[in-house]
């Protein structure tokens, strides 16, 4: 498929309601779990390491909760360099051709980036699960009978299939 202007150019719309979307679930989880959104919960970054904290203080170390939250922190930094790096720095935007894929790029201090629109929308996809994980993260209900927050080979599978979560073998 050939991508036009106007389709690339629509990625950033599609970007900025992702990571609201994700914000949003992020925030909301804080939120529960201290009562309110504490300062130091300001931007993006610090509210996924607020829920990273507020996940590993509220579950057992037997649960997989604290690892899954802080596999998805880490894992989502090069998704959120990207959001970064095209919502402050953007300078350009360029429709597929014969030789090159459609593709963003933007510059921040001073290192230039660029991502395709198909590597966009591998990232779209695993964004968009997410909202779904950190719910069950934050609220794993570890009693119930097939949790998928106890740790086993089984589970730790499950995460790894259903929202690509690179969580280490047990």
């Amino acid at each position: 498929m050939e991508v036009n202007y106007d389709r690339i150019s629509a990625s950033l719309g599609s970007l900025l309601l992702v990571w609201s979307r994700l914000e949003k679930s992020l925030r909301d989880e804080v939120i529960r779990f201290h009562g309110s959104l504490p300062p130091r919960a300001h931007g993006i970054a610090a509210v996924v390491r607020t829920w990273e904290s507020a996940v590993i203080a509220a579950h057992p170390a037997t649960s997989l909760c604290p690892s899954l939250a802080k596999v998805m922190r880490c894992q989502l930094q090069g998704p959120l360099d990207t959001r970064n790096g095209l919502c402050h720095g953007l300078i350009g935007i360029s429709a597929a051709n014969e030789q090159v894929p459609a593709q963003l790029r933007w510059e921040l201090n001073g290192e230039k980036h660029s991502i395709s629109w198909e590597d966009l929308q591998k990232c779209f996809g695993w964004l968009s699960r997410l909202p779904r994980a950190i719910s069950i993260i934050s609220d794993p209900s570890l009693e119930r009978p097939g949790s998928r927050a106890t740790d086993t080979a089984e589970n730790r599978q499950w995460w790894r299939s259903e929202f690509d979560l690179k969580l280490p073998e047990a």
